[in-house]
């Protein structure tokens, strides 16, 4: 795996445990680099379920599609302002 996107999912699972393992209701408004950096990894899960798909690997083209889909979640929730 790319490290970059090793990290970024690191960076990703601290931001949502750190959130609510603590138990905050604090809402906190995200960075436009945050959210250019999630843009940029749906585009990234929906090319490799893409490369998948042509590839015949069904499985790992329905994980990185069904990423691609939560990410886009999280988008439209967070950042649909920036």
């Amino acid at each position: 795996m790319n490290k970059k996107l090793i990290v970024l999912i690191k960076v990703m699972c601290i931001c949502f445990l750190g959130n609510g393992a603590y138990g905050k209701s604090e809402i906190k408004e995200w960075e436009k680099k945050a959210c250019s950096d999630l843009y940029g990894s749906i585009g990234l899960f929906t090319h490799l379920s893409d490369e998948k798909w042509k590839e015949k690997n069904e499985k790992k083209a329905a994980f990185y599609a069904s990423v691609a889909a939560n990410y886009a979640i999280i988008f439209e929730t967070v950042c649909k302002d920036k």
